[in-house]
């Protein structure tokens, strides 16, 4: 029997040859194969990981803004607290100072020493 491809036939080189070839090929298409699968596993990896990263800076940047809208309207009813107060006040006084006008003209005493 024949040991060295020197000592085949031409055809039989050939046919040897060819199988080598194709024996590289498929193991060629083989470690292609699992590179595309482990390039998209590790595609997945990273699309799960940036959603995970966008919605954790999401959720912050969410509450940083909720937070600034709650100082804000924090600051607009303490001004508005003290705008109703002051103007309560002022509306106290200007009652008082009607009511006492109307009790003078009802009883027809002087307002600035002039006779109602």
């Amino acid at each position: 029997m024949l040991t060295s491809k020197t000592e085949l036939s031409p055809l039989d080189q050939i046919w040897q040859t060819e199988a080598e070839i194709t024996g590289r090929i498929a193991a060629a298409r083989e470690e292609a194969g699992q590179m595309v699968v482990k390039a998209q596993s590790q595609a997945m990896q990273i699309k799960i990981q940036a959603r995970e990263t966008g919605r954790r800076r999401g959720q912050a940047e969410f509450g940083n803004i909720v937070t600034q809208a709650e100082e804000e309207a924090g600051g607009i009813i303490s001004l508005a607290n003290s705008q109703a107060e002051d103007l309560q006040i002022k509306g106290q006084r200007h009652l008082l100072e009607a009511v006492n006008q109307a009790v003078q003209i009802i009883l027809g005493i002087e307002i600035d020493g002039e006779a109602a």
